[in-house]
């Protein structure tokens, strides 16, 4: 007996599963559903067909486990499908019907030059080599789902939209945050709010139109497996509708290594405390906290941390601090990957640059620049006093 299966379904997962070329081109705003609705169709695909292999590919495992795999789960939970048995090494899903969904990332060349699959999916291509891509490609007999935020133009655009030899062979999906009926309305009313000052963000994560990475504060970073033993950590607080952020932070010669410890709305100072004593924080550390919530660096100095108010400075010399060396961010880091690459400079009337980050995708930015404002600072011996309620602590 068939067992039924129910799918709760958004505009966008409709707008995907009436496809039929071999290449689909998923093209949407942020929130639009569009990865969601691409894993619950390789889901039903799986289900429905034996002995397949289906290929979901991202940039880096981290991206991967908090985004696709996640997905994953909750649909198959959602669809009442999920066996933990069957998910051999958090990376492949066994269906029992000869079908596997395997869970790869893109910065591993083996995997790509390795044997065929039956139908690729690449979650946020624009983030993955081109060369590993084509790779992937070239040994996908059936189906190949490729999405993305369109930030910028980049290889699906050049090398398959524009390219005579692809004329037909694909499918192009338009999406936006009105594809998803499930998005809350708080999320989309902070999406429009930010919108509403930033045209480029508007075309990009609400229109779900090809943007420009023009005036980005950041442009240029590396992602590395990991980092040298950390000089200090950088917390900015964040409660409702901002998030608290909190980052390790080395200097190395001419190189400076990030490592994401805490991003996550709704914390209380004792969820902070819980979080940075799990992340291995020790009494030792110094903490540089936004130096606006003194009560904040209280509880975290009696609960044993060596948390400090940073010493105010203008956001644009702690930017030029940061940009005199070369990023190093560890690949577990994700959000603060996402904000390094969405993190700009304002604006003004005629669409000029103007000397000073936008205020958005800047609470990783802002802990990282009161770690290296200080750090610095210290090295060169900079006498200042700190003052909570309780007098001076330096």
């Amino acid at each position: 007996m068939t067992k039924e299966i129910n799918i709760e379904a958004t505009q966008a997962f409709f707008k995907h599963v009436e496809t039929d070329k071999r290449i689909v081109i998923s093209q949407g705003g942020g929130r639009s559903g569009k990865t969601f609705s691409i894993i619950q169709i390789l889901v039903m695909y799986a289900i429905q067909h034996k002995n397949k292999l289906v290929s979901v590919v991202a940039e880096n495992i981290p991206f991967l486990k908090r985004g696709a795999i996640r997905d994953f789960k909750t649909i198959m939970k959602d669809m009442d499908l999920w066996v933990d048995d069957n998910f051999k090494g958090n990376s492949i899903y066994d269906f029992g019907n000869g079908s596997v969904i395997e869970f790869f990332s893109a910065d591993n060349p083996g995997k790509a030059l390795g044997a065929a699959r039956d139908v690729l999916f690449i979650n946020e291509a624009n983030n993955v080599r081109y060369e590993i891509a084509f790779q992937l490609i070239g040994r996908t007999p059936e189906r190949i789902w490729l999405d993305f935020n369109p930030r910028s133009e980049f290889w699906v655009h050049t090398e398959i939209m524009q390219n005579k030899a692809f004329e037909g062979m694909f499918d192009f999906v338009h999406t936006t945050f009105q594809d998803n009926a499930f998005l809350e309305q708080s999320i989309k009313d902070v999406m429009l709010a930010r919108a509403a000052k930033d045209q480029n963000y508007k075309r990009v994560y609400i229109d779900g139109l090809v943007g420009s990475v023009e005036g980005l504060v950041f442009p240029d970073f590396e992602m590395v497996d990991d980092m040298p033993e950390p000089d200090c950590v950088g917390l900015d607080f964040g409660y409702t509708n901002s998030k608290t952020a909190a980052v390790q932070m080395a200097i190395r010669g001419e190189d400076l290594y990030i490592n994401e410890l805490i991003y996550e709305s709704g914390l209380r100072n004792v969820d902070i405390i819980r979080k940075l004593k799990e992340a291995g924080v020790g009494s030792g550390v110094d903490i540089w906290c936004d130096s606006a919530e003194p009560k904040s660096i209280d509880d975290l100095y009696f609960a044993g941390f060596n948390a400090k108010p940073c010493e105010k400075t203008k956001v644009t010399e702690g930017v030029d601090m940061v940009k005199r060396f070369n990023l190093k961010v560890t690949k577990e880091s994700i959000n603060v990957i996402r904000e390094l690459r969405n993190y700009q400079y304002k604006q003004d009337k005629e669409g000029n640059w103007i000397n000073g980050p936008m205020k958005d995708f800047d609470h990783a930015m802002d802990a990282l620049r009161y770690a290296v404002t200080m750090t610095i600072n210290k090295r060169k011996d900079y006498s200042f006093t700190i003052n909570t309620f309780r007098g001076n602590r330096i």
